[in-house]
């Protein structure tokens, strides 16, 4: 056995494809993921997995020794094992997200529903990349201004369309329904990650129950859900907190 076994990836089965899709029917797959000792991108995968009450790990990581097996060289990478074997390579975050949202019951039942899902979704994803941009990647000596801006210019908008949406559904805490799909999800997250990630010394971002009650309740019922409950008591959920916390110098 050699030091680099142990970063050793699963080998996804070389199949016709008829065959990987009727492996990709099962709902009793395992699943292994490969991604950085952190949220980020892999923090909502995390959550889907979480949800599904599928069994699941994490794989060791070692991008210097992995990279060059990976479709696009990126992670995060999902993957899947069916009851008979076969092996399925997942890739890009919002493909795996979607992919286990579809299988799970999270996403729509018809392409309308699904549609109306994925405009929340995709709606919350490009503002969580601004706070990327604009908040976690700012420099030291100028993230209180660039968060303040964004709380300003993007998040009081992004508030006032998605309490509008929400309100739509009779502000009962779901966009759609009465039950948790990716749309809630999505939002959840972001708004976690948004009041966790907060620079030192700025300002309350506009979340809260009395400026977003709509939203506040989003995160209730996400955070209040058994399976997530229990998820974020895990040692497992409190290192990703630390990591996300010291690689963004927060």
């Amino acid at each position: 056995m050699t030091p680099n076994d142990k970063f050793a990836l699963p080998v996804p089965t070389q199949a016709d494809t008829k065959v990987l899709a009727e492996a990709s029917k099962s709902t009793n797959s395992t699943y292994q993921l490969l991604y950085f000792p952190m949220h980020g991108r892999g923090e909502l995968t995390r959550t889907l997995l979480v949800f599904s009450g599928a069994k699941w790990e994490e794989l060791p990581l070692d991008l210097d020794v992995q990279k060059q097996q990976l479709p696009f060289k990126l992670i995060p990478i999902l993957y899947e094992t069916a009851p008979d074997g076969t092996i399925l390579e997942l890739a890009e975050s919002h493909a795996i997200e979607r992919y286990l949202a579809t299988k799970y019951g999270l996403n729509g039942t018809d392409p309308y529903s699904t549609h109306k899902i994925d405009q929340i979704y995709t709606s919350t994803d490009f503002a969580n990349q601004l706070f990327w941009q604009r908040v976690r990647w700012a420099p030291l000596d100028r993230r209180i201004e660039e968060a303040h801006k964004f709380y300003d210019e993007i998040l009081l908008p992004y508030i006032a369309n998605h309490e509008a949406q929400l309100e739509s559904n009779g502000g009962n805490g779901y966009y759609f329904g009465e039950s948790i799909t990716l749309a809630d999800l999505k939002s959840a997250h972001f708004i976690d990650r948004v009041l966790f990630m907060r620079p030192k010394g700025t300002k309350e971002p506009p979340f809260s129950k009395e400026k977003s009650p709509n939203l506040w309740k989003v995160l209730q019922r996400v955070n209040g859900h058994p399976a997530m409950t229990a998820w974020k008591k895990t040692k497992r959920y409190q290192d990703l907190d630390a990591g996300s916390l010291s690689f963004f110098q927060f």
